[in-house]
């Protein structure tokens, strides 16, 4: 073709808006755009390293994590977390190899990566902790373990993103991960007491906590405590199910299982023989859940010696599992990711569904208001929303691997604003942040991105979320552009209620592309109201904004966003999206600085070109940790841009802005 660079990158820019027209001009069944996968992609290595280190596959385990190190450092840099996470890997290989001062080397330096990138109080950063602390322990360097274990529990014991409720089952297990079984035990029993003061020491709502530490209790040895806790379970679900459902079939198998490892073959047997009829009762012979009950109890013959019985058993249930469409087998796993609690008000419409993801569709609704849950992945990476990827063929919704929306309660509005109170004042900051996404965004994604953007900046506030009814459509960029319109009158007295009801002392509103459209059509009419209303918002930040340049300059920011607080604005002229969106206006939107960047007084303008984000570069806000650094140092430490270490002075026409240095998410 005889391309030089510069015609080469203008190629690709005009592709890349063809293809961002075409996605929004033609009609599809996606939710949000799809990122194409590599072979290489690093989490697919994380995940392959860790699993040839538990198959005692060293060696190949070691020359894979010096590739995850090799490609982490090419794609991130090595001040990035993804760095940490590759080298803390090498590190255990190098353990595996008795190299212990480069191990040591290693575990150190990730530590500091992640105070670094992410600050001292992140989950992470606890992470780092036990692992050099478990390091310093196989060395009997007990002395140097103990100061970082007791800061470890301390980072353990802050939430993020969620109440300390919440954020001790992963505390615990990260203690068990590293080898601290005493401090995970002890760390339980503060667990089961901060659920027994919100439940009731009876109520249903305790059974998930009290399973949890009777697992931890059993692992440990401590058979009589983990067999109290599951009577405690098992009095519950028959008080509140009746001595017949099948919750309590769980609980006696649960109990049962642990009366056999402390051999105690007949107790277990006479536990078994009743969840066996419970089951039968409810679900008929042929359920799987029966056929799994009959083979537990043939295994508790087989183990008292009773084989002849045993084999009888084990033939009958196996005669009636090949007439069962599907297999079964009891046993209960582990969590290995973290659940961050987020806040929603949202005006699309209920659609009646029981499953969490569609729970609100695209149609206009009444204002509510609710509580969601969502899972972060152990091996989360920070900016990624990780989702199955079609591409390799992934279907499954597992919060092992996946950011995955767990649960949707709506509540009343004095439920919502009595627990958002709650969450603030047990804040460092008191503070909460608001994020209203942009176009073609479902309700799930938009509750998945909250939960991402909280976990990945430590945030110990309120993370709330509003959701106006965006068809989740690229063909459906008009109708989403009318219900924006729509949903502002709405979202105005959401943010009035919110500055009087929440207790909080510091609010953050982010919004991205057309989401910043509600937002500012809300602030218009708070404003006008209420000129006094501008100085309740903390920080406004508009990422990405879909609005148009000119208006944003002589209207928006002088009348708007003018104030005691201040605003920030992120744009990009790799923001494929918007240079659409421009294509439809006919003018510059003022998150796209390709042909000028929008410089308004009392707005600080971020550049964000450089940074490294997906195909079509409009998520770049929450994609790229370098953003993600960059928000953490603004929201957390309210550090102005010439004192953040990521940003470079610089001046057009208009007047100064900023850009990001050369960094970890420079394209390569």
């Amino acid at each position: 073709m005889g391309l030089n660079g510069r015609r080469f990158k203008n190629a690709l820019r005009s592709v890349r808006v063809l293809v961002a027209l075409v996605l929004i001009a033609v009609a599809t069944s996606a939710s949000s755009p799809a990122r194409a996968q590599s072979p290489d992609d690093l989490a697919k290595i994380n995940r392959q390293v860790a699993e040839l280190a538990a198959a005692g596959k060293q060696e190949k385990a070691a020359a894979l994590a010096k590739r995850y190190v090799a490609l982490a450092r090419n794609a991130s840099g090595e001040d990035n977390p993804e760095y940490a996470t590759a080298i803390t890997w090498l590190s255990r290989a190098y353990l595996s190899q008795k190299r212990y001062a480069d191990a040591e080397r290693l575990l150190k330096q990730a530590l500091v990566i992640r105070e670094t990138a992410l600050g001292l109080d992140h989950p992470l950063v606890a992470t780092s902790l036990n692992n050099l602390a478990s390091f310093y322990e196989s060395q009997g360097r007990q002395d140097a373990a103990e100061p970082l274990i007791a800061r470890a529990i301390s980072i353990g014991t802050k939430p993020v993103g969620m109440e300390e409720l919440e954020v001790l089952p992963r505390q615990i297990q990260e203690l068990r991960w590293s080898g601290k079984p005493k401090e995970a035990v002890a760390l339980s029993q503060r667990y089961l007491a901060l659920a027994k003061a919100r439940h009731g020491p009876d109520q249903p709502g305790l059974v998930p906590v009290l399973l949890d530490v009777a697992s931890l209790e059993r692992s440990q040895g401590r058979i009589a405590e983990a067999e109290a806790l599951l009577m405690q379970v098992v009095a519950i679900q028959e008080e509140t199910f009746g001595p017949d459902s099948p919750k309590v079939a769980e609980s006696l198998v649960e109990l049962a299982l642990l009366v056999q490892v402390a051999g105690r073959y007949r107790e277990a047997e006479r536990l078994l023989r009743r969840a066996l009829v419970i089951r039968e009762a409810a679900y008929g012979k042929r359920h799987d859940q029966v056929i799994a009950t009959m083979e537990t109890i043939a295994g508790v013959y087989q183990a008292e010696g009773r084989a002849n019985e045993a084999k009888k058993l084990f033939a009958a249930a196996q005669k009636l599992r090949r007439g069962s469409t599907r297999s079964y087998a009891y046993k209960r796993q582990e969590p290995t990711y973290a659940v961050v609690k987020v806040y929603y008000a949202t005006d699309r419409k209920s659609t009646g569904a029981t499953d969490p993801v569609q729970v609100y569709g695209g149609d206009r609704g009444r204002l509510t208001f609710g509580v969601s849950t969502v899972s972060i992945p152990r091996d989360h990476r920070m900016g990624a929303l990780e989702t199955p990827s079609v591409w390799r063929l992934e279907w499954s919704k597992d919060p092992e691997r996946f950011v995955v929306l767990l649960s949707v309660t709506e509540t009343d509005k004095a439920a919502f604003f009595k627990d958002v109170s709650t969450r603030v004042k047990n804040s460092a900051g008191k503070s909460a942040f608001i994020f209203v996404h942009g176009y073609n965004v479902t309700f799930a994604d938009a509750a998945r991105r909250t939960a991402q953007m909280a976990y990945d900046l430590g945030f110990d506030g309120a993370p709330v979320f509003y959701s106006w009814p965006s068809q989740a459509s690229y063909a459906s960029y008009k109708v989403d552009e009318t219900n924006a319109e729509w949903s502002r009158l709405d979202f105005k007295n959401f943010l009035k209620d919110f500055t009087v009801q929440s207790d909080a002392e510091h609010i953050y509103l982010i919004a991205h592309s057309m989401g910043t459209r509600v937002l500012i059509g809300a602030l218009k009419e708070l404003v006008l109201e209420d000129p006094n209303m501008r100085s309740k918002f903390d920080e406004i930040i508009l990422a990405a904004p879909d609005i148009d340049a000119d208006t944003f300059e002589r209207d928006i920011a002088p009348n708007i966003l003018a104030g005691e607080g201040r605003a920030t604005l992120y744009a990009s002229s790799g923001d494929y999206a918007l240079m659409a969106s421009k294509s439809f206006a006919g003018y510059r939107r003022a998150g796209d600085t390709d042909g000028g960047v929008s410089i308004a007084p009392g707005v600080d303008t971020i550049d964000a070109s450089s940074i490294r984000t997906d195909f079509v570069g409009h998520s770049y806000y929450a994609d790229s940790s370098s953003v993600l650094g960059d928000l953490r140092d603004l929201i957390l430490f309210g550090k102005r841009p010439e004192k953040r270490s990521r940003l470079a002075p610089a001046r057009a026409q208009g007047g100064a802005y900023w850009t990001f240095k050369e960094s970890a998410d420079a394209a390569q």
